[in-house]
Protein backbone atom coordinates (compact mmCIF):
# COMPACT_ATOMS: atom_id res chain seq x y z
CA UNK A 1 0.00 0.00 0.00
CA UNK A 2 2.83 2.43 0.69
CA UNK A 3 4.29 2.03 -2.48
CA UNK A 4 0.73 2.83 -4.08
CA UNK A 5 0.80 5.68 -2.09
CA UNK A 6 4.21 6.88 -3.02
CA UNK A 7 4.09 6.13 -7.01
CA UNK A 8 0.66 8.24 -6.93
CA UNK A 9 2.27 11.32 -5.50
CA UNK A 10 5.63 10.85 -7.38
CA UNK A 11 3.01 11.10 -10.47
CA UNK A 12 0.98 13.81 -9.34
CA UNK A 13 4.55 15.84 -8.29
CA UNK A 14 5.43 15.01 -11.89
CA UNK A 15 1.94 16.51 -13.23
CA UNK A 16 1.73 19.65 -11.62
CA UNK A 17 5.50 20.57 -10.71
CA UNK A 18 5.34 23.34 -13.41
CA UNK A 19 1.90 23.73 -14.97
CA UNK A 20 2.18 26.97 -16.11
CA UNK A 21 5.54 26.30 -17.86
CA UNK A 22 7.32 29.04 -16.10
CA UNK A 23 11.07 29.59 -17.19
CA UNK A 24 14.00 29.79 -14.47
CA UNK A 25 13.83 33.80 -16.22
CA UNK A 26 10.29 34.35 -15.39
CA UNK A 27 10.17 33.13 -11.87
CA UNK A 28 13.11 35.72 -11.29
CA UNK A 29 10.82 38.25 -12.95
CA UNK A 30 7.96 36.81 -10.83
CA UNK A 31 9.87 37.59 -7.43
CA UNK A 32 10.61 41.39 -8.66
CA UNK A 33 6.89 42.04 -9.09
CA UNK A 34 6.28 40.46 -6.00
CA UNK A 35 8.98 42.40 -4.07
CA UNK A 36 6.67 45.72 -5.39
CA UNK A 37 4.42 45.67 -2.66
CA UNK A 38 3.55 44.14 0.69
CA UNK A 39 -0.29 43.75 -0.26
CA UNK A 40 -0.93 39.76 -1.20
CA UNK A 41 -3.99 40.59 -2.74
CA UNK A 42 -1.80 43.04 -5.37
CA UNK A 43 0.98 40.91 -5.57
CA UNK A 44 -0.21 37.94 -6.58
CA UNK A 45 -2.35 39.61 -9.04
CA UNK A 46 0.43 41.50 -10.66
CA UNK A 47 2.33 37.97 -10.77
CA UNK A 48 -1.24 35.80 -12.38
CA UNK A 49 -2.02 39.16 -14.39
CA UNK A 50 1.38 38.95 -15.96
CA UNK A 51 1.42 35.53 -16.93
CA UNK A 52 -1.71 35.53 -18.28
CA UNK A 53 -1.72 38.72 -20.18
CA UNK A 54 2.03 38.56 -21.81
CA UNK A 55 3.26 35.20 -20.51
CA UNK A 56 5.87 36.80 -18.34
CA UNK A 57 7.17 39.70 -20.75
CA UNK A 58 7.20 37.01 -23.87
CA UNK A 59 4.36 38.91 -25.90
CA UNK A 60 4.45 42.42 -25.10
CA UNK A 61 2.65 43.49 -28.01
CA UNK A 62 -1.34 42.99 -28.90
CA UNK A 63 -2.23 45.01 -31.93
CA UNK A 64 -5.46 43.62 -32.67
CA UNK A 65 -6.72 44.69 -29.22
CA UNK A 66 -4.02 47.56 -28.69
CA UNK A 67 -2.61 46.08 -25.45
CA UNK A 68 1.34 46.21 -24.48
CA UNK A 69 3.52 45.79 -21.93
CA UNK A 70 4.17 42.91 -19.59
CA UNK A 71 0.40 43.78 -17.95
CA UNK A 72 -0.86 44.28 -21.31
CA UNK A 73 -2.91 47.93 -20.88
CA UNK A 74 -4.77 49.09 -23.31
CA UNK A 75 -3.80 52.08 -24.76
CA UNK A 76 -7.46 53.90 -24.65
CA UNK A 77 -7.22 53.69 -21.35
CA UNK A 78 -3.98 54.85 -20.72
CA UNK A 79 -4.17 57.59 -23.07
CA UNK A 80 -7.59 58.73 -20.93
CA UNK A 81 -5.18 57.96 -17.92
CA UNK A 82 -2.49 60.50 -19.06
CA UNK A 83 -5.02 63.19 -20.05
CA UNK A 84 -3.02 63.77 -22.96
CA UNK A 85 -4.71 63.68 -26.79
CA UNK A 86 -5.87 61.13 -27.96
CA UNK A 87 -3.96 60.92 -31.55
CA UNK A 88 -1.20 58.78 -33.52
CA UNK A 89 2.14 60.35 -32.00
CA UNK A 90 0.58 59.95 -27.99
CA UNK A 91 -0.54 56.24 -28.82
CA UNK A 92 2.74 55.45 -30.42
CA UNK A 93 4.55 57.21 -27.68
CA UNK A 94 2.66 55.38 -24.63
CA UNK A 95 2.74 52.13 -26.37
CA UNK A 96 6.44 51.88 -26.82
CA UNK A 97 6.57 53.59 -23.03
CA UNK A 98 4.59 50.28 -22.20
CA UNK A 99 6.50 47.95 -24.06
CA UNK A 100 10.50 49.17 -22.88
CA UNK A 101 9.38 50.78 -19.35
CA UNK A 102 8.77 48.03 -16.97
CA UNK A 103 8.64 50.70 -14.41
CA UNK A 104 5.63 52.63 -16.60
CA UNK A 105 4.13 49.32 -17.33
CA UNK A 106 3.77 48.14 -13.43
CA UNK A 107 2.74 51.18 -11.99
CA UNK A 108 -0.31 51.57 -14.76
CA UNK A 109 -1.49 47.99 -13.77
CA UNK A 110 -1.32 49.21 -9.98
CA UNK A 111 -3.81 52.37 -10.66
CA UNK A 112 -5.65 50.24 -13.09
CA UNK A 113 -6.22 47.49 -10.33
CA UNK A 114 -6.53 49.88 -7.70
CA UNK A 115 -9.45 52.16 -9.61
CA UNK A 116 -11.25 48.62 -9.86
CA UNK A 117 -10.53 47.62 -6.39
CA UNK A 118 -12.04 51.26 -5.21
CA UNK A 119 -14.96 50.59 -7.12
CA UNK A 120 -15.53 47.06 -6.53
CA UNK A 121 -14.47 47.57 -2.57
CA UNK A 122 -12.21 44.33 -2.45
CA UNK A 123 -13.93 41.87 -4.32
CA UNK A 124 -11.41 40.35 -6.10
CA UNK A 125 -12.95 38.48 -8.36
CA UNK A 126 -15.15 41.09 -9.77
CA UNK A 127 -11.57 43.20 -9.77
CA UNK A 128 -10.05 40.71 -11.98
CA UNK A 129 -12.99 40.54 -14.37
CA UNK A 130 -13.25 44.20 -14.93
CA UNK A 131 -9.20 44.22 -15.49
CA UNK A 132 -9.93 42.46 -18.78
CA UNK A 133 -13.84 43.70 -19.27
CA UNK A 134 -13.79 46.95 -17.64
CA UNK A 135 -17.73 47.31 -16.92
CA UNK A 136 -18.77 44.17 -18.23
CA UNK A 137 -17.27 42.24 -15.43
CA UNK A 138 -20.52 40.27 -15.30
CA UNK A 139 -20.27 39.29 -18.77
CA UNK A 140 -18.77 34.86 -19.33
CA UNK A 141 -15.80 37.00 -20.73
CA UNK A 142 -15.34 38.63 -17.30
CA UNK A 143 -16.04 35.73 -15.38
CA UNK A 144 -13.70 33.47 -17.05
CA UNK A 145 -10.99 35.94 -17.15
CA UNK A 146 -11.52 36.17 -12.93
CA UNK A 147 -11.79 32.30 -12.66
CA UNK A 148 -8.19 31.96 -14.67
CA UNK A 149 -6.45 34.04 -12.84
CA UNK A 150 -7.71 32.94 -9.33
CA UNK A 151 -6.41 29.59 -10.65
CA UNK A 152 -2.91 31.37 -11.69
CA UNK A 153 -2.68 32.70 -8.19
CA UNK A 154 -3.63 29.35 -6.67
CA UNK A 155 -0.55 27.54 -8.71
CA UNK A 156 2.36 30.56 -7.37
CA UNK A 157 1.13 29.99 -3.88
CA UNK A 158 0.50 26.54 -3.63
CA UNK A 159 2.55 24.41 -6.70
CA UNK A 160 5.29 27.87 -6.63
CA UNK A 161 5.68 28.74 -3.23
CA UNK A 162 6.04 32.29 -4.64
Amino acid sequence: MKKIIILFLLIVNLCYSNSLGLTNTDIIILKKIKSLTNDNFMKYTLMAIAIKESSVGKQLINNVSKDYGLFQANIKSVIRRQKVQDNIYNRNYFAKKLVYDAGFSTANAIVEIDYWRNVHKDNWIKVWASYNTGWKYKSTTGLNYASSVFEIVKKLKYEYNL
